[in-house]
């Protein structure tokens, strides 16, 4: 029984999955009315290496801060090695690859200062290979980012808008001790708990998807599926956006949040907070049983049309996104529901403390009937966009909805003063 569960994930999570694939192009649609229908705020560009050079004695305290949270949350957590974390004394070459070192994370991530063009508009445009080490760079070879310079003026929903999206280019990858990098040999994660480590982007998926409300025997069979760690994240950026809103960068507190944003959007997408919906634990018993004796088409099926569904929601979406912005379509049922402020799309952000209980517990329980759904439109996989009345939007709509919420929650709360 372990064995199979440990197939489904490893398939599972071995896809091309990135929870919403569309982070840039929904957060647009979320911030569109976010200031009320005044301009969003500038901020003036900032490079990690100057935020990092006048801010170097306040670093660690706030990296202690979430790693302190941290181990008492998750008890899979090692404490970071002291030769890891960020010293005053740090050279200023070194200050960066420092830092991403001290956070626990790709330390050949670029940080480039850039946006992503949404919708697109014309610029000075910054090669993919400036601004990721991903060697399948899948769609983002679809998107424009255009590069910007240090003190240059720009608004705060684009440096939001482009944030919300970087965390899932190579900010999480490498970091476990089977991932074959220096780093994942001292950054004290352990081998990688699910996901294939020999596939680029499933090496960042614990950090990427929370599992808190399976049912007991399935915690017991694969207790691998508890080592996670996007509350860890979640935590790390939003101490660092309070750090560099407190001390006059607000650059960097915006782009500090939207790392975090990153998670939390990830967390409403249902296929990450829940490993197998509508798969009990006496299905994938007799599943298992029946292969031990020969007939694997059960269990093929099985994995096929989990991460088809996963798929599928997924591809649907970021298309769909992308036409909705390049046509202005606002009165789409999709993007009506993301940019929903009535009272239905309106909560207080109660805090990280509480993330498994609003956001996890939401879209946990958003995952059997989403799929249900799903599997009733028969749909095998993406391959057109349908007309606005068509289920699909209802399914997708609700879902994003939940994403906008807590989206507008958790950025209500930033403390940019």
């Amino acid at each position: 029984m372990k064995q199979f569960i440990t197939t489904i994930v490893i398939v599972t999570f071995t896809l091309p999955l990135f929870a919403w694939n569309n982070h840039a192009g929904i957060t647009y649609l979320i911030l569109k009315d976010h200031w009320k229908g005044k301009s969003a705020p500038k901020v003036k560009v900032e490079s990690l290496k100057s935020f990092l050079t006048k801010e170097k004695t306040s670093i660690q305290d706030s990296l202690s801060i979430s790693e302190e949270w941290a181990l008492k949350r998750l008890s899979h957590l090692t404490p970071t090695d002291d030769s890891l974390k960020f010293s005053k004394s740090t050279k200023d070459s070194e200050l960066v690859v420092s830092f991403y070192k001290a956070l626990r994370v790709n330390p050949n991530h670029k940080a480039a200062l850039y946006i992503q063009s949404v919708p697109k508009r014309n610029g000075t445009k910054l090669s993919l290979n400036q601004l990721t080490t991903l060697n399948d760079k899948g769609k983002l070879g679809n998107e424009t980012f255009l590069s910007l310079q240090e003190g240059q003026m720009i608004g705060a929903d684009e440096v939001l808008v482009t944030a919300t999206d970087e965390p899932d280019y190579d900010l999480d990858l490498y970091l476990f001790e089977d991932s074959g990098s220096e780093v994942g040999k001292i950054y004290g994660f352990g081998s990688q708990p699910f996901g294939n480590p020999a596939v680029e982007f499933s090496s960042q998926a614990p950090f990427h998807m929370g599992f808190y409300y399976e049912p007991g025997i399935i915690f017991a069979l694969a207790g691998f599926l508890k080592r996670t760690y996007p509350e860890y994240r979640i935590h790390q950026f939003t101490e660092l956006s309070n750090l560099a809103f407190r001390t006059g960068h607000p650059y960097w507190g915006y782009r500090f949040a939207g790392w975090a944003l990153h998670y939390i959007q990830d967390l409403t997408q249902p296929y990450h907070s829940s490993v197998l919906p509508r798969v009990s634990a006496g299905k994938q018993i007799g599943v298992q049983l029946v292969s031990i004796v020969g007939y694997q088409s059960p269990k093929d099926d099985m994995i096929r049309f989990i991460s088809g569904r996963h798929t599928l929601i997924e591809e649907y979406q970021y298309y769909l996104i992308r036409n909705l912005i390049e046509t202005k379509n606002w009165n789409h049922p999709v993007a009506s529901s993301i940019t929903d402020v009535s009272s239905r799309g309106r909560i207080e952000w109660q805090g990280i403390d509480f993330l498994r209980n609003n956001v996890c517990k939401e879209a946990y329980d958003a995952a059997e009937p989403a799929d249900e759904q799903l599997e009733h439109l028969e749909i095998p996989k993406y391959e057109t966009l349908y007309e606005p009345n068509h289920p699909i939007h209802t399914i997708l709509g609700s879902l994003l909805q939940n994403t906008s919420k807590h989206t507008r929650a958790y950025l209500n709360a930033l403390k940019t003063n």
